[in-house]
């Protein structure tokens, strides 16, 4: 009995985690290398732990065994199907996101299905009643304490030691540790390398580590500007790029123009390349790097969710730059402020008022969210109200979503022939098609708030528009060969030429805009 009991832990804490790191898929591609020598440490220690968590937490051994599988082989294919829309494994700092199922859920439980998330949910839960029922607990098997008392000492007893036994360890496994090691912070490789579940450990080891600051030092950026401020509206379109970067490479369609984009240009804009650290997802990596001016790259383990830490230390933002000028500062978003902790962050980076979905009325969708068109309508409104009350230039920081996927069939079947839209699409992509029409929607909404708008002249105006990353829709861009991450940005000014500016990078946009704006940087 001992020895069967000896084999089917060995069996749980090593051979089923190494058999599930082998079924994790890493990068489109999934291409692995060597394993680094932690991976075979970490894996049997990453495995106790859990199993002992769920055997303290829930008393009894099955359970505890279930509950191990139900973290571990859930966690693996939810993983893949992450890694299969986006192209990268789940990674630690994903899992505070799971607050977000309970602001978006259609966000996340779409990909999985509703049917298997409530199957995997309920067979849980069932396994625990069952369990309860038929299985004889730990705290039973001692007569010092009562059973309860008992299992609540274990619970205090291992989840405060284990609590502690992390910090102490992320005072010694720093940043700096972490680089010496090979970790890149860069989930693909570093999964790829020290394996999924060890992984996990690693990096919520370096979410704890305050040796290294969540963002570099920068010395504060003085503006200067010689003539009367104009008012700036920056637009973070959700899953914007140039559609032609595609259609062009589409047999027939090769000198295809998007007629939306050619009226910008027409109208004095100018339009370039964009890199981006996020694909498919991950708005707040562009969103953050956008307003700080600092690369994604710089930020450490923070460059996973720089909303998670880096946000909130103070870091020097455009928002603060342009309010230190006599700017009002305000960030409008036609969504739940509560989202990637938005309403902490947004004040924290400078922003003197935060408007939210809590705004905006029924039936001012185009689709599941609120349209582009209601969006316009607020910011001129906002920015009306403000010229009537007083002379104070404004910057206004504007969040699209009307266009978030995913795109499915039946999404504006009350708006639009979505067959009709797919038949005339050149890429004949339903998905696609849906995508297409939210684009041309939030290019109209440059066009009324930019080129079409009536503006003083004697308060000009600049704007800008970014793409927060590429649309998650890999197996259509594979079948035509974009492989080019990148998105797109549009540059305006009311009265003078926006000028041309080439490929940028997203932290380099922000100081771009205050160029175009009249503004000289000096530090």
């Amino acid at each position: 009995m001992v020895t069967v009991a000896i084999f089917l832990t060995a069996f749980v804490l090593v051979i089923l985690p190494l058999l599930l790191e082998a079924k994790v898929h890493v990068g489109f591609r999934c291409e692995k290398g060597p394993r680094h020598p932690l991976f075979y440490v970490l894996t049997p220690v990453v495995s106790g732990i859990t199993y002992i968590s769920f055997a303290v937490l829930l008393g009894h051994p099955v359970i505890a065994f279930i509950g191990w599988m139900f973290i571990y082989v859930s966690l693996t294919a939810v993983s893949n199907l992450k890694n299969a829309v986006l192209g990268e494994p789940l990674c630690a700092p994903d899992l505070e996101t799971t607050r977000h199922l309970f602001i978006y859920p259609e966000f996340y439980v779409n990909y999985v299905g509703s049917v298997r998330f409530a199957s995997i949910l309920g067979g849980f839960f069932l396994a625990i009643l069952l369990s309860y029922i038929f299985e004889t607990s730990f705290a039973s098997h001692q007569t010092l304490l009562p059973s309860w008392a008992a299992w609540l000492a274990g619970v205090i007893v291992w989840f405060g030691g284990v609590f502690l036994l992390a910090r102490l360890t992320a005072r010694f496994f720093t940043h700096k540790r972490a680089r010496a090691l090979g970790l890149k912070f860069d989930i693909n490789p570093d999964t790829a390398r020290f394996g999924f579940f060890p992984l996990m450990l690693l990096y919520v080891l370096l979410l704890l580590d305050k040796s290294e600051k969540a963002a570099p030092d920068s010395a504060p950026k003085t503006l200067t500007h010689d003539d009367r401020l104009p008012d700036i509206i920056a637009v973070q379109a959700e899953s914007y790029f140039d559609l032609d970067r595609l259609y062009q490479r589409i047999e027939g369609h090769e000198n295809h123009t998007w007629a939306a984009l050619e009226r910008l240009k027409e109208a004095g804009a100018t339009t370039g390349p964009l890199a981006v650290a996020a694909w498919g997802a991950s708005t707040m990596k562009s969103e953050f790097s956008f307003l700080s001016g600092i690369a994604n790259t710089a930020l450490g383990i923070d460059r996973i969710n720089p909303y998670q830490r880096a946000a909130h230390t103070g870091v020097e933002t455009i928002a603060m730059r342009l309010r230190a000028k006599g700017y009002r500062t305000v960030c409008v978003h036609p969504a739940r402020k509560e989202f990637f902790r938005r309403s902490t962050v947004i004040p924290k980076m400078g922003f003197d008022d935060f408007i939210g979905l809590e705004a905006f009325g029924d039936g001012q969708q185009f689709g599941p969210y609120i349209s582009d068109a209601a969006l316009g309508d607020k910011v001129e409104a906002l920015m009306a109200d403000h010229k009537a009350h007083c002379d104070q230039p404004i910057f206004v920081f504007t969040i699209t979503i009307e266009s978030h996927g995913p795109w499915e069939a039946g999404r504006l079947a009350n708006w639009l022939d979505e067959e009709a839209a797919s038949g005339a699409d050149p890429s004949g992509d339903r998905s696609f098609a849906l995508y297409r029409t939210h684009m041309d929607n939030v290019l109209e909404l440059f066009a009324r708030l930019g080129p079409q708008a009536t503006l003083s002249e004697s308060r000009p105006r600049t704007m800008v528009l970014y793409g927060d990353h590429q649309p998650a829709l890999r197996d259509l861009f594979d079948r035509h060969g974009l492989t080019d991450e990148a998105v797109d940005y549009i540059l305006w000014h009311s009265h003078t030429s926006a000028g041309e500016h080439g490929p940028l990078r997203v932290e380099e946009l922000g100081d771009k805009l205050l160029e175009i704006a009249g503004f000289r940087t000096a530090r």
